[in-house]
């Protein structure tokens, strides 16, 4: 296979013809105009430097592939750049919930459900039509056939005894 010489004509010609779509090409790939630029200026210099090839026929195709390998290696640098500089948080918490979180969280559901069982039937079926069925005043009146101040009388009382009994537990 014979070796051919690139002539500098030939890459100013490529250049003249080919800059712009080189630079586009490289902005999709880095997201920076500035860094496509610088890369590819990089482009062309490689190909001036490779000097000569075993055939010039498609040398815009060489020179964007030049340009893609470039931005690969420049987007590898730059990740690697990002991973060492981040630095870890002592203060990061693990997101799953920890042994303790569930032990206390378990306790309070327990207590919970006391208190809501200590409640009267009426004010219980009120404060889980509400609170766990989503139903409005007016719904619950409706299904109780009871006024929807009751509903509202029995809701916040209900609250208040839960609220009173999962605070005396936390003391």
């Amino acid at each position: 296979m014979s070796v051919i010489a690139i002539q500098h004509d030939q890459i100013a010609e490529l250049f003249l013809n080919h800059k712009e779509s080189i630079v586009d090409f490289l902005i999709q790939r880095v997201k920076c105009p500035d860094t496509a630029q610088d890369l590819s200026q990089e482009a062309y210099l490689r190909l001036l430097d490779k000097g000569e090839l075993s055939h010039t026929d498609n040398l815009a195709g060489y020179l964007f592939r030049i340009a893609e390998r470039l931005s690969i290696d420049f987007i590898r640098q730059r990740q690697r750049s990002i991973a060492k500089t981040q630095a870890l948080d002592d203060e990061l918490t693990c997101p799953l919930m920890q042994p303790e979180d569930s032990a206390v969280l378990s306790q309070q559901c327990e207590r919970l459900l006391r208190a809501i069982a200590s409640l009267s039937k009426r004010c219980r079926l009120i404060l889980l039509l509400r609170k766990i069925d989503g139903l409005s005043y007016a719904q619950i009146a409706e299904h109780l056939n009871i006024s929807e101040k009751t509903v509202q009388r029995e809701l916040v009382k209900g609250m208040l005894h839960c609220h009173q009994l999962l605070s005396d537990a936390q003391r």
